[in-house]
């Protein structure tokens, strides 16, 4: 299992110690205990605002124990003093016990009021339970259940990754296995798990039967099973009661409740808005346009059958981010579906883990607010600890921030829930592209390429990484290869276009870019690649005209400007500075050339 230690974070990331954080809060040292969580929250969270000098006793006597700051006397009220060494007590228990196997570890040292967060690179004792769980298998001999049984899947894992202390398996990697069942010690191997969730969707008379089971992935034996019964496989009850006994087994009920409460109240009563849904789902994670726009409809017709079903406007945000990712020019329509739709989620439920998310990708990706899309992902952590698309976003987030040694860490916790997924990967392998180690990004792509052979991303990054460590004739090879696989989409010409300027061809590069426009379309290669081609080619009035209109566009990709190899010739222009300041993006020329 892939460690999430890294050697170069000089500092905690903040997502770590809130996900901590919530461990601390669910856990049954502190469950019983409102006053020392609502004051360990308090403390927390201001350090992590960098407020840390306003955490003083009279301070705290006011904002967190309700004392008047004018009649407040810390000579004859004490409380502060005595509450804050309970607390330090408890943390003390808590991690002599439940917190025993915990990386991060949060202290109060005595005399001081401003908590220190520690991170541990190997196990102070045992490892946190972890689980993958397994497609379910459809045993009703009906085809149209086969959307059904991965919808519960999907539902299943949605649940338990809200559950602190519990290390879920996301189903990208898990979805790699399909309907595997022959070997489980070789498939908890691959995933780093002790235990599998594996299951069945039968038909008994005119009911459903799911069995589920926990299997341990050491020695194949069978720690519990059960059988539940239910009118309709959709149901969000039927959800929680499987949840509820697979974290029964893992000794983890007592943080479980609330969480799993707060799923299973989300699922609508409308069967109707629920089989939308659940077939919107299965679309969701095919990871193709045509299943996007499909999955789009079917949430919107969710909404429509029940318009307080927050999950299903959440999806709908999610498949048009989706959309927005594999789109090879943007589309400014696609971005406000997006907002309203997870503004509508978010308006019903405050704390719609999944939406906070979507929000955090539209902060970053398309306005470029760093510091709201970074609040956005702890919110999500708070209410999602194990999800891993809400670390991967935070790692990506980091990244084009230009904190490389923190995005590091941050990868590296991601893989721990996420160990196969593709996506994941490759950006981990942009965080080496973006860091100008080319050959590290070359390895990264090329261990993607083995994962999804048919990944035209990580192709056409691999051959990025060539071009960038000046191995032209290799980066030109390669991009041709692309241009004639993927005939439809101007990436290969606009790497082909690349290779020839940085090889000293420029009549050649010139010959192919009138070519690519000519047969693309300025619009349909889209502004930021316009911008790289202009750069490569030396025509920086030109590339700077390209990056204003991807900023009037919303192209997602501008994200990428402060970090990108492809406009270093751009970095010593006189518009260079104004640019990055425009787009509201960091100045990181200094740490890029480091």
């Amino acid at each position: 299992m892939t460690n999430p230690a890294s050697t170069h974070a000089p500092i905690l990331s903040p997502a770590l110690v809130l996900t901590e954080l919530s461990r601390i809060e669910h856990s049954a040292t502190f469950r019983r205990s409102t006053r020392h969580r609502l004051l360990l929250r308090h403390l927390v969270q201001r350090t992590l605002d960098g407020r840390a000098a306003q955490i003083k006793e009279s301070v705290l006597a006011a904002e967190v124990f309700g004392r008047n700051p004018a009649q407040f006397d810390p000579r004859s009220d004490t409380t502060v003093r005595v509450e804050i060494r309970r607390l330090r007590q408890k943390l003390a228990r808590y991690y002599a016990d439940e917190g025993a196997s915990s990386s991060v570890i949060v202290r109060i040292e005595a005399g001081s009021y401003v908590p220190r967060f520690e991170f541990h690179s190997t196990p102070r004792n045992a490892k946190l339970p972890s689980l993958a769980v397994l497609p379910f298998l459809n045993l009703t001999g009906c085809a149209e259940h086969d959307e059904t049984r991965i919808a519960l899947t999907d539902e299943l894992i949605d649940a338990l990754v809200q559950v602190p202390g519990l290390r879920v398996i996301a189903r990208t990697s898990v979805m790699m296995f399909g309907d595997a069942r022959d070997d489980v010690r070789r498939i908890g191997e691959a995933l780093g798990v002790e235990v599998i969730v594996e299951g069945s969707l039968q038909r008994v008379g005119g009911r459903y039967r799911v069995l589920a089971q926990l299997v341990g992935t050491q020695d194949g034996v069978h720690r519990w099973s059960h059988a539940f019964d239910a009118d309709s496989p959709s149901s969000g009850e039927l959800v929680h009661r499987i949840a509820q006994g697979v974290v029964g087994n893992l000794k983890l009920g007592g943080m479980a409740p609330d969480p799993l409460k707060r799923a299973a109240r989300r699922m609508s009563d409308n069967e109707d808005a629920r089989d939308c849904w659940q077939r919107a789902r299965y679309l969701l994670g095919r990871h193709r346009v045509d299943a996007y726009r499909g999955a789009m409809e079917l949430f919107r017709e969710a909404a429509l059958a029940d318009p307080q079903f927050a999950l299903a406007f959440a999806g709908v945000g999610q498949a048009a981010i989706g959309l927005i990712g594999l789109s090879p020019y943007p589309d400014p329509a696609l971005v406000e579906t997006a907002r309203t739709a997870v503004a509508r989620a978010l308006s019903m439920d405050a704390e719609l883990a999944v939406a906070y998310g979507s929000d955090a990708f539209l902060a970053f990706a398309i306005d470029r607010d760093f510091e709201r899309a970074q609040l956005a992902v702890l919110v999500a952590l708070r209410y999602a600890p194990g999800d891993a698309y809400v670390h991967h976003m935070y790692a990506w987030i980091l990244t084009l921030s230009g904190r490389f040694d923190d995005a590091e860490a941050a990868f590296a916790v991601a893989r721990e829930f996420d160990p196969l997924d593709p996506a994941l990967r490759t950006h981990e392998g942009l965080l080496h592209f973006y860091r100008r180690d080319f050959i590290g990004a070359e390895r990264h792509f090329a261990r993607v390429l083995e994962i999804e052979p048919a990944s035209i991303v990580a192709r056409v990054l691999r051959a990025s990484a060539a071009l960038n460590r000046d191995a032209h004739a290799d980066a030109l090879a390669q991009f041709e290869a692309i241009a004639r696989e993927w005939p439809d989409d101007s990436i290969g010409s606009l790497g082909v276009v690349q290779a020839l300027a940085l090889a000293g061809r420029e009549r050649e590069a010139r010959a192919h870019f009138e070519s690519m426009v000519s047969r693309f379309g300025a619009d349909r290669v889209g502004p930021y690649r316009m911008a790289i081609a202009h750069t490569r080619l030396g025509d920086a009035d030109a590339a700077f005209a390209a990056l204003d209109r991807a900023g009037a566009l919303c192209d997602m990709n501008l994200v990428c400007l402060a970090v990108d190899p492809s406009f270093d010739a751009l970095r010593d222009h006189p518009l260079w500075r104004d640019t990055l300041a425009r787009f509201n993006l960091p100045d990181l020329d200094t740490r890029v050339r480091a």
